[in-house]
């Protein structure tokens, strides 16, 4: 009776340790190994799928691709305001929303003096690649965007500030850390490491310390077999913002969000004693109030500490 038991829990538990193993082998590399078409409509487990327009906000803006140095073309929109204070380039999420979903804050930031480029990264809407990269290889779209604002007469002495949520946040720290002509940053959600960004969510899903610390190794390598041991080993937001060097940083985070906690940004400041955080007391994963994109006027609470920020830290050159 008792081997019979005693088999049984070691099939259990062999099948177990199997699922462990392949979830960053196989599950990994098949949710990143795609490109992200957005679907133009709201579903129960994906939201912000909307794809919006600059006609929606009554905006002029001036589409066009870039091409980075690793040769693809990436789709961005540039909302000009004249003499702008500075000129913002956003960054959106993994999946979600799409990047238009910033039209809201393009128009908000004109109306305040400033200029906008959204960026639709690679891999993702109108933007080439079919790989979501998490952070490793984007910085090189954000490079495109930064010497085209450096190529541009009317962004001479310009302060040029990168602002980002979720994997847009990290994909920002990750720029600010090697592209010295960026001014200042603004993280909003920022994962410290995909690696810690796993775990964080094993860890709120009630999964043991010990079967995390087995997970932990796994996803590395897999990380590793996919972008390569440099780029997982050094390219990420922990230690990408040990380059600010004395630029202004602004990491965002909210109390209740359950998808990358405040432990993350907590991570970051440790890393950058100088930066300003801001751990609002509300859900959002994405900041804004009520995930209210297109309405992001309203949230005076967040315009109001990202104007402060900019007005207080980010000066004309």
């Amino acid at each position: 009776m008792f081997h019979i038991i005693i088999k049984t829990i070691s099939i259990i538990a062999a099948v177990f340790l199997i699922i462990l193993v392949l979830i960053p082998y196989v599950g990994l590399p098949a949710f990143v190994n795609r490109h992200v078409n957005y679907r133009g409509y709201a579903t129960f487990n994906f939201p912000l799928q909307d794809v919006y327009q600059a006609e929606d906000y009554n905006l002029k803006e001036n589409q066009m691709y870039l091409k980075t140095e690793d040769g693809l073309k990436i789709w961005v929109s540039e909302i000009y305001s004249d003499h702008p204070k500075a000129v913002i380039i956003y960054l959106s999420g993994i999946v979600q929303p799409s990047v238009t979903y910033f039209y809201g804050h393009g128009k908000f930031m004109q109306e305040n003096g400033y200029s906008s480029i959204l960026l639709e990264v690679r891999g993702h809407g109108k933007s080439d690649g079919n790989r979501i990269c998490l952070g490793y290889d984007e910085v090189n779209d954000v490079k495109a965007v930064v010497d085209y604002i450096k190529s541009e007469e009317k962004y001479k002495d310009v302060p040029i500030v990168v602002q980002g949520a979720s994997m847009g946040g990290a994909i920002g720290v990750n720029s600010f850390g090697q592209i010295k002509d960026i001014d200042a940053l603004i993280a909003m959600s920022a994962y410290s490491s995909f690696e810690d960004v796993v775990l964080d969510e094993l860890d709120g899903l009630g999964v043991p310390v010990f079967l995390r610390s087995i997970e932990k190794p796994l996803f590395s390598s897999s990380l590793k077999l996919i972008y390569g041991s440099n780029k997982v080993n050094h390219i990420k937001p922990v230690e990408q913002i040990k380059n600010a060097n004395g630029r202004p940083v602004l990491l965002i985070a909210n109390k209740g969000d359950t998808e990358v906690p405040a432990v993350s940004m907590y991570r970051l400041k440790k890393a950058c004693p100088d930066a300003e955080v801001w751990l609002r007391n509300s859900w959002e994963h994405f900041i804004v109030k009520d995930c209210d994109f297109k309405n992001v006027a309203e949230d005076e609470e967040y315009c109001s500490k990202i104007l402060g920020f900019l007005e207080n830290k980010v000066r004309h050159k």
